[in-house]
């Protein structure tokens, strides 16, 4: 396993087991991994475009959990909103990971036209 899967796993974990007080951790976690993900010199448009559903529902599972408003919703609300982003963050790691492989070939093939 790559780093970068590493720590799509380790942020899935953190989405999956949190609570209340571990629910400030999640943007940096999640955010740290989208910023490690993201090739700048070629994004990935498939990428890009997970983007908004995955800061959606990370947004309203945090709101959910009660993290900005002390207020949580019931716990089943919680878990559908939970289970949405870690839907949203599942395609974002299948995501990433396609685009590391083909990231990979396309540099083979680009380093081989040089020669």
């Amino acid at each position: 396993m790559t780093n970068t899967q590493n720590d799509g796993a380790s942020v899935r974990n953190l989405v999956a087991s949190c609570d209340l007080r571990d629910a400030a951790t999640v943007p940096k976690a999640l955010f740290g991994y989208v910023a490690s993900v993201i090739d700048p010199s070629a994004p990935s448009v498939y990428i890009i475009d997970l983007l908004p559903p995955l800061s959606t529902a990370m947004q309203s599972f945090l709101t959910g959990i009660g993290a900005f408003n002390n207020a949580p919703h019931s716990p089943r609300e919680v878990a559908g909103r939970r289970l949405r982003l870690l839907e949203c963050l599942d395609a974002f790691i299948d995501e990433a990971r396609l685009g590391e492989g083909s990231g990979t070939v396309k540099r083979s093939v680009g380093d081989g036209e040089r020669s």
